[in-house]
This record gives C-alpha cells, structure tokens and sequence, in this order.
C-alpha cells in the first residue's frame, strides 16, 4: 500500500512539474530569427515565400538593428518573445538589402534603401508574410510620398531609420495573427515604393 501511495505521489508530482514547464514554455511568447541574404547581386527568390526579391548590400549590422526594432517593437506591443525558430510561432526576418545613404540630412549622392520580408510561421508553416521594399526619393521624383516627406523632417533618413519604419508597419500587420494566435487572412502585405 505504502509503495502505491509513493507511486501515485511520484506520479503526480511528474504531472505537475510536467505542467508547469509547459506552461512556462508557452508564456515565453513568439520566436524570432533573423537572416540576410548571402548572394548580394542581382533577381532572386526568397527561399521562404517563394517571391522574387532584388539583392543589394547587406549592412554588416543589419542583422543586429533589425533585432533590437524588432525586439522593442514586440516589447511596446506588450508581446513576450524568445529568440529562435523553436517556438510554435515564431516571427523570420529576411533582409535582402539594407544600403546606407551617402550624404548627410540635406543632401545626398545615393539615398538610403532597405529591402526584408517578415514571415509569420506558426508550427513551421508560413502564416502571414509582409513586404518592405524602400529606396527614400526626392519629394520631386514621387509626389505622391509628401505625407512620408514631412514624417520624417523634410530630411534624407538613414537606412536604420528606414528599416524602422519598415519594421513598424511590419509588426503592426502581423501583430493581430501573433497576438490572437490565429488566422485572419493569409495574403501577402507589402510596403513597396518604386525605385
């Protein structure tokens, strides 16, 4: 008798370490991993959703930037995270351009560009993919950007400022699947602006 009661105790007390771990794994929130691009020459596909994307230079740091927007993004929205793809749901970043500009606030020779793609996966299956692709334009060559134009000053902006905004907007389309934990729609959002 005594050796089932010590079972049952055993027993119980497995369950609930076992439920409490799980728990525990659940409330560190979404995943994230981040990557660029290794070819930085010409058309490419992502390797992720399959579309095409044009390759420039990769920022050495980029990786980087875009980990801490991304992180304090997640953070202001009030969304746990863990890093990694181990996670049931988990948030990938590709960049496959992040050019820095040349020149100062006034006045540029080559204007900063940031091109990434954020996928929302949940169980390894691609849920939600969105789009940023942007070189910054003069307000005479797109008029159509003078909302952009006064957001940011009337200045040219740095490529880390630019990516910012990307992963903003980002966040703000995904947030809804990550923080719901569902479905809404699966198409493809894009913030692209023409070169």
């Amino acid at each position: 008798m005594r050796t089932l009661k010590k079972t049952y105790i055993a027993l119980l007390v497995l369950a609930t370490i076992f439920t409490f771990a799980t728990i525990c794994q659940a409330d560190e929130g979404i995943g994230i991993s981040i990557e660029k691009v290794e070819n930085t020459e010409g058309i490419d596909r992502c390797k992720h959703c399959g579309r095409f994307i044009k390759n420039g230079n990769v920022h050495r740091d980029a990786l980087v930037i875009v980990g801490k927007q991304l992180e304090e993004g997640l953070y202001a929205r009030k969304i746990k995270f863990s890093g990694g793809k181990e996670r049931d749901q988990y948030i990938h970043v590709y960049i496959y351009r992040f050019e820095e500009r040349k020149g100062g606030n006034y006045s540029v020779e080559k204007p900063a560009g940031v091109g990434f793609h954020m996928h929302l996966f949940e169980n390894n299956t691609l849920k939600q993919i969105f789009v940023f692709d942007e070189n910054q334009q003069a307000l005479t060559e797109n008029l159509f950007g003078i909302g952009k134009f006064f957001k940011r000053g009337g200045k040219w902006i740095t490529a880390e400022k630019l990516s910012e905004e990307g992963v903003e907007k980002g966040l703000d389309v995904l947030v809804e699947d990550v923080s719901q934990g569902v479905e809404k729609d699966s198409g493809i959002h894009t913030e692209d602006v023409q070169r």
